[in-house]
């Protein structure tokens, strides 16, 4: 009798597709929840010709004292991640600073 070779445990394809697709679709889902939370906490003071006009900022890590600074002036209590959400969609929408992850 000759012995078969143990199975090897199966992987939900869920499974896979995350960690084959997790990094782009990690970018979409930061840049929408960036999108939700300045439409939610900012526009209101701010439109969008801010930004165009806005050139005093000249990095990336400016606008994230930025926001940082104006999360907390407005009582905010914005987590890291949130904080570079905002940055990652008004970076990519306005500013096009080179992006680097943390």
């Amino acid at each position: 009798m000759s012995k078969r070779p143990a199975a090897l445990p199966a992987i939900p394809a869920g499974v896979v597709l995350a960690l084959l697709l997790g990094q782009p679709a990690a970018q979409a889902q930061n840049f929408a929840r960036g999108q939700e939370l300045y439409n939610h906490h900012c526009q209101s003071c701010h439109e969008d010709l801010m930004h165009a006009r806005n050139r005093k900022l000249k990095t990336l890590d400016a606008l994230r004292g930025r926001i940082r600074d104006w999360a907390s002036h407005t009582g905010n209590p914005w987590t890291r991640e949130e904080i570079e959400d905002v940055l990652y969609y008004l970076n990519k929408s306005f500013y096009h600073f080179d992006q680097k992850p943390l």
